[in-house]
């Protein structure tokens, strides 16, 4: 009998230890996320960009649309948003750039030389469309380099 009380003593200790480590990890994010986006979650990834740890979450819509979003850790505040289309003759993305994407690789290429191993087509959180490309740098370093797909201007440059 008392090793039955003892098991029960045993098995409340381990209920409440696991109760006092709170939510799973990303928990947060996930729902900040799911306010923004309905859909499943297909991926998510930690990372540390420029000392910040953030959650990058791919989630698809029931209509198939894809979205990105980047959300910190700590805050489980959402950083960016945007939303990735299938191609650059999609409607959105048509209605909104002003150069094609051959330019926007020149560009691309000449902010980071390398060689383009992917091109996404997306519409950031602002409304802009941009191009977005992975580049693989003569170092085997992954680069990320966004151009705006209107005024052909680099958004950003950053190690992918």
């Amino acid at each position: 009998m008392n090793a039955k009380y003892i098991f029960v003593a045993f098995l409340a200790v381990i209920a409440a230890g696991a109760a006092a480590q709170g939510t799973p990890e990303g928990d947060a994010c996930r729902k900040a996320v799911a306010e923004l986006a309905k859909g499943e979650i297909v991926k998510m990834k930690l990372k540390n960009k420029n000392g910040i740890d953030l959650y990058e979450i791919d989630v698809k819509s029931p209509d198939g649309v894809k979205w990105e979003f980047k959300c910190d850790k700590a805050t489980a505040k959402i950083l960016e948003k945007e939303q990735e289309l299938p191609n650059a003759n999609h409607p959105t993305f048509t209605a909104l750039k002003k150069i094609d994407e051959t330019q926007a690789r020149q560009i691309a290429l000449k902010a980071q030389p390398g060689t383009i191993t992917k091109v996404e087509y997306e519409i950031e959180k602002d409304g802009t469309a941009t191009y977005e490309f992975g580049i693989r740098t003569s170092d085997d370093q992954d680069m990320e380099v966004e151009v705006d797909a209107a005024t052909g201007k680099i958004i950003k440059t950053e190690e992918d």
